[in-house]
């Protein structure tokens, strides 16, 4: 009962194989860690205070939601009162967070009219 090698291009088709897998592994891992990591806490790290400007829609919005979610206060900038008003009451009522609001048009800043 003689037994036989395997063939060499066995065996390198077979380390190549399990080479890929643990690469694969590896990205995989890595993936599921960084969604599985907590939060950083950007109290801590930038402050108690954010300034957001658009944040009546869209993604002024959204930023301002998650970063009142993460517990920061908020300045709210933007160019309609009744907007500024509306979305500091959502923020407030939903995370236990301060909120100031600033009516003004950031575009004047540079120009001959925002001296």
């Amino acid at each position: 009962s003689q037994e036989q090698a395997a063939p060499a291009w066995f065996l390198s088709l077979a380390f190549l194989g399990t080479l890929y897998a643990a690469a694969f592994s590896f990205r995989f891992l890595a993936y599921l860690a960084l969604c599985l990591r907590r939060p950083k806490d950007l109290r801590r790290r930038y402050g108690a205070w954010a300034v957001v400007t658009g944040p009546t829609s869209g993604i002024g919005r959204s930023v301002a939601l998650e970063l009142a979610s993460r517990g920061l206060n908020l300045v709210l900038v933007d160019l309609n009162a009744a907007n500024l008003k509306e979305i500091s009451h959502t923020v407030r009522s939903r995370h236990a967070v301060q909120t100031k609001t600033v009516v003004f048009d950031l575009s004047l800043v540079s120009t001959a009219q925002g001296n």
